[in-house]
């Protein structure tokens, strides 16, 4: 058995080259990026089909893995395109799929099987039934949702093979991952979509509480490394395909430092110096992963910047202001500056003059600038440059045989891979005959990450010319470097799938949803004693409080009766929901089915009815048809969507965003001992939208905003009339 220590993976953004270049060199295992479309972060550079293959050739080279972002929802029409771009990408040897979607990803299995996939944090996986349910679906690993508690992890890695990822570092989403619809509602951007406005980051007010309600800080976990390590985590992910390379590779190098032992000093050290490359302010330490509260930084919503001085004087010049800063830490052009006082200003240094030993003048347009400002560097320029300035090489050894009259053999070796090419025929040197010296000055990698370890000769006294050398040279290490890439790259073979075979394959998943012909329509309900005895329509029970059943007996109601299922549910929030169905069934004196709305929920089929719930977020009729095939009752679309033909679609009023930390406590000064969750609160933003943010308990306290006046969720999201509808009551 190998005494080897397991490392977890380190995961690093790559939201464009200069960033993918910096993960490479700064010790990254893996990366995760984007193309052009059908990723959730749309507003990267990313990368593009063109020269995709040459970026994952180049991971490959370093040793470095390449999973590739498919993961958002994709609409019928863009069927076709998706799957061209999974070919593509599947050739290139791309490592993993990360989707959001269920039915693209059940696509790319049928028709690629050797394709990795791997269930992006948008489906929001959290505890052990979800996980189970991927891994029967060919999932190899989750990207678990950030607010997944420390018990549900182990329960996750006691239960399943499936290789577990998890957010150590960056920006936190407030709400749950994939359920979030405030952008796509108020501004017709969809996160689900790769176009969120992150309107959590803006400006809320509360009564008299004013201040950035929605806007959580900044995760830093590199202290409980060991603690998810032994959980079962196996690939620490760093959040920031829109931060810059510095900030990649300052993430990469302290994790990299944390992961290979260095001591507590060094590792401090790494995270200052993170910090000074992007920081909200104070690092959230710990997430969900114990409990839910210190998440919201009232005060911060972006980048704060490191203190650097004080504004010591202020003077017109024309029209523009010089201003004299005081600074311990210097000022270069090229940084960023944000001057806090009275106003909050922020600047790009364009000129720049030392006038003292620590007085810096600069020119500025921007007004509003006083004399004691506080001064923060929001982009340090010559940190930037070294910490980008990082390059990895990899040691090679080199063995030349030359003997007269045989062909010169040249072996490169560099870690287990090793490679020969023979050249040209040698012949007796008349003088200066080849030595090693000569060999070591031939051997050239031009831009290729490689340093000569050493050099051994094998000769009998040959002349080599310096074309002849350069010429085994090129093969060689052109030899090495695809050798080096094929060791390290995916062992499948090319799979070209035809326009006939994808039309097949998806008809497959339409026929199902094209002859599902249920007709029903649903009413919502929150207490039972609400319930009309006459209600035709099939009821949605979502009760406040899932520990409180009230005791009316219901075995006289005809219509279909099912538990709405929450989208989020901890193991122990699962044991309430088991007790609810126990009470529910005595009630109606049959079972009662549920309405799924996260995979977990999933767990049920066979057992009960089980309907496929807005919250799986289905956005097409291949997702809807995979369901079906599964023997659920019927289907509800995502709420983000008109209506797909013949689901139902969703006109109650969405909750937009589902809250693990107490927003009460934020912005109401309630506690767990003094509970002020017993009527709504109202977030108001700065274009005067309303929103109220209700409690639902299990286990743990859970809390939706929705729009405050209901009309208008479905002015903003238009339903196709033909639809059949989910209405509240």
């Amino acid at each position: 058995m190998s005494n080897e220590v397991f490392k977890p993976e380190i995961l690093a953004p790559a939201g464009s080259l200069d960033a993918f270049e910096a993960a490479l060199n700064s010790g990254a295992d893996a990366v995760y990026l984007g193309v052009d479309n059908f990723n959730a972060r749309a507003k990267c550079d990313n990368f593009n089909l063109s020269n995709i293959g040459d970026v994952i050739a180049r991971a490959h080279l370093f040793g470095v893995k390449v999973y590739v972002t498919l993961n958002t929802l994709i609409a019928d029409s863009e069927i076709k395109q998706f799957l061209s771009t999974v070919g593509v990408l599947y050739n290139a040897k791309a490592d993993a799929f990360i989707t959001q979607d269920i039915g693209m990803a059940m696509l790319i299995k049928k028709l690629y099987p050797s394709a990795v996939l791997h269930a992006s944090t948008q489906m929001g996986i959290h505890n052990a039934d979800g996980a189970e349910f991927l891994e029967k679906c060919g999932y190899k690993r989750v990207i678990l949702s950030r607010e997944t508690k420390l018990e549900d992890i182990v329960q996750i890695r006691e239960r399943t093979n499936l290789e577990i990822e998890f957010f150590v570092q960056g920006a936190l989403c407030v709400a749950f991952s994939g359920n979030c619809y405030l952008s796509s509602v108020k501004d017709g951007n969809s996160g689900n979509r790769g176009k969120c406005h992150q309107l959590c980051r803006l400006a809320y007010s509360c009564g008299k509480k004013r201040g950035y309600l929605l806007s959580p800080n900044d995760l830093c976990l590199i202290d409980k490394l060991k603690t998810l390590t032994d959980a079962g985590v196996t690939s620490f992910k760093i959040e920031g395909r829109m931060k810059r390379p510095s900030y990649v590779s300052a993430a990469v190098k302290a994790y990299r430092k944390a992961i290979d032992g260095a001591d507590d000093e060094q590792v401090k050290n790494a995270v200052d110096l993170l910090s000074r490359t992007f920081s909200r302010g104070e690092y959230n330490l710990s997430a969900y992963l114990y409990n839910n509260d210190g998440i919201i930084d009232e005060k911060h919503n972006n980048n704060t910047g490191v203190f650097c001085g004080t504004v010591t004087n202020v003077k017109p010049f024309k029209e523009l202001y010089r201003i004299t800063v005081d600074s311990h830490d210097g000022i270069v052009v090229g940084d960023g500056l944000k001057f806090v006082g009275k106003n909050e200003v922020t600047i790009g240094v364009g000129t720049v003059e030392k006038v003292d030993k620590s007085a810096y003048t600069l020119v500025t347009a921007r007004s509003g600038i006083s004399v004691g400002d506080k001064v923060y560097k929001t982009l340090d320029k010559k940190l930037d440059q070294s910490l980008t300035d990082t390059r990895k090489f990899f040691p090679v050894r080199c063995h030349m045989k030359a003997m007269t009259e045989s062909p010169l053999e040249m072996t490169l070796i560099c870690g287990g891979v090793s490679v020969t090419e023979k050249g040209d025929v040698a012949q007796k040197a008349v003088k200066n005959s080849l030595d090693e010296e000569q060999l070591i000055g031939q051997l050239k990698y031009d831009s290729l990450p490689f340093f000569t370890e050493s050099v051994t000769l094998e000769t009998d006294g040959v002349f080599a010319a310096k074309s002849t050398l350069n010429a085994i040279r090129r093969k060689a290490v052109q030899s090495l470097t695809e050798a080096i890439i094929r060791s390290n790259s995916l062992k499948t073979s090319r799979v070209d799938v035809s326009d006939e075979e994808r039309e097949r394959a998806v008809n497959e998943y339409f026929k199902l949803s094209d002859k599902h012909s249920r007709r029903d329509e649903y009413v919502i309900i929150h207490d039972l004693s609400s319930l009309d005895r006459e209600e035709k329509r099939t009821i949605f029970f979502a009760p406040d409080d899932y520990n409180k059943i009230e005791n009316v007996p219901l075995t006289d109601l005809s219509a279909d009766f099912y538990l709405n299922l929450p989208i989020i549910a901890t193991n122990k929030d699962i044991a309430v929901i088991m007790s609810a169905l126990d009470k529910l069934d005595l009630l109606f004196g049959r079972k009662v089915g549920v309405v799924a709305n996260n995979y977990y929920a999933l767990a049920f089929l066979g057992d009960r009815a089980v309907i496929a719930g807005a919250g799986l977020n289905i956005y097409n009729k291949v997702s809807g048809g995979f369901y079906l095939s599964l023997g659920v009752k019927d289907v509800i679309a995502s709420g983000e969507l008109p209506g797909i033909y013949p689901f139902a679609a969703y006109e109650a009023n969405l909750p937009l965003m589902t809250l693990t930390h107490c927003p009460y406590k934020v912005s109401a000064n309630s506690t767990c001992s003094d509970c002020k969750a017993t009527k709504p609160l109202v977030y108001k933003d700065e274009r005067a939208n309303e929103y109220i943010i209700t409690r639902y308990k299990m286990f743990y306290c859970y809390f939706e905003l929705r729009l405050k006046d209901k009309k208008q969720y479905n002015a903003l999201v238009p339903k196709n009339k033909k639809m059949r509808k989910v209405y509240e009551i």
